[in-house]
């Protein structure tokens, strides 16, 4: 055999090496679980998604309409739906009509003032950062509340009752949460604040120069237990939140603090200004600004990122949150990484 025999053999070989380590590496692309299809309920309105019209319908009807704001194989929505729901509805039905928006959908909406948009546009405009998103409508179509992210079947019926009660015009949805419990001398607390490793008890937040959580909690709140223990005590979390001063304040107190912005004022006041209406409700600050924030339950994965999202700074280089998370689960899946995004812990290191 000749020496350009073997250099061609040589190369050859090489070739087909190097097409074996490539596919190789393109075959070990991680695997995406926990993703739930989800169908729309067969009462939901049928709707040309022109809103001023459907909520001039609606309101003839001495209803809102309800905005369900979804996306394809969303967990959170296909709990929503079949869960909660479903529990409530003949309470929806009598109250809203509600419609579905797919936000990566092509469909034409036509909110107030006749600019026609697509559906993915539409949740672009109300900054829609997680699904489901609920937006309720009054008789203008205006957004008069909003539920971003899954809420358990008591929250839900709390804020139900509120906008179908038109409360929204007078308070806020903890304030009618609190008249309420009062009225009805048999409701007690269902909360006893607990305790974390983590917490740090503060008065001033004017000085704070790393990424800042305040979780607002009260003794109403139907979904802090489930917080701590889903998302808060895990490894993977805690390590996470060794990038913040991470606190707590219960949102119910006239206890003298001073904000981010060095004003005085109280932990109530602050989470009323806030328009922190949901319990609990986490508010990430960094460097003196609001940069995110979580107000409905979250499984680990999702949770963990909303926290890098601010810890990393990604803010500054990513249009929304939603678009950071998309391209770090592309890449750990590129990288070969499994990801589910059920509700399992976050693997160590991920």
């Amino acid at each position: 055999m000749n020496k350009f025999a073997s250099i061609a053999i040589i190369f050859t070989l090489l070739f087909i090496t190097g097409g074996l380590v490539a596919n190789a590496n393109a075959a070990k692309r991680g695997t995406l679980s926990g993703g739930i299809a989800h169908s729309i309920p067969d009462w939901f309105k049928e709707s040309f998604l022109d809103l001023s019209e459907d909520a001039s319908e609606a309101a003839q009807n001495n209803k809102h309409v309800l905005l369900f704001m979804t996306l394809n194989g969303c967990p959170y929505c296909s709990k929503m739906l079949n869960e909660v729901f479903a529990q409530d509805k003949e309470y929806i039905q009598k109250h809203f009509d509600s419609i579905a928006i797919n936000i990566k959908g092509d469909r034409m909406v036509t909110p107030p003032g006749g600019e026609e948009m697509t559906e993915k546009n539409y949740a672009g405009k109300l900054r829609v950062l997680f699904t489901p998103t609920i937006v309720f409508l009054d008789a203008d179509a205006k957004p008069v509340y909003r539920i971003n992210g899954f809420w358990n079947s008591k929250m839900f019926r709390a804020a139900i009752e509120y906008v179908s009660s038109k409360s929204y015009k007078t308070m806020s949805l903890p304030t009618y949460v609190k008249a309420r419990a009062k009225q009805d001398k048999s409701r007690k607390p269902v909360y006893t604040f607990r305790s974390h490793p983590q917490l740090k008890a503060l008065s001033d937040f004017s000085k704070i120069t790393k990424p800042l959580i305040v979780l607002f909690e009260d003794k109403r709140c139907q979904g802090c237990n489930k917080l701590h223990d889903r998302n808060l005590n895990r490894p993977e979390i805690k390590k996470e939140l060794k990038s913040f001063v991470f606190t707590r304040l219960d949102a119910d107190s006239q206890k003298a603090i001073i904000d981010i912005n060095g004003k005085k004022t109280t932990a109530k006041d602050w989470a009323d200004s806030l328009k922190v209406s949901s319990r609990p409700g986490l508010v990430l600050f960094d460097e003196g600004k609001e940069q995110q924030r979580i107000t409905g339950e979250l499984y680990g994965f999702h949770f963990k990122y909303a926290l890098s999202y601010v810890s990393g700074k990604h803010y500054k280089t990513y249009d929304g949150w939603l678009k950071y998370l998309n391209a770090q689960q592309e890449k750990i899946l590129q990288s070969g990484g499994n990801i589910d995004i059920g509700d399992l812990p976050v693997a160590a290191g991920r």
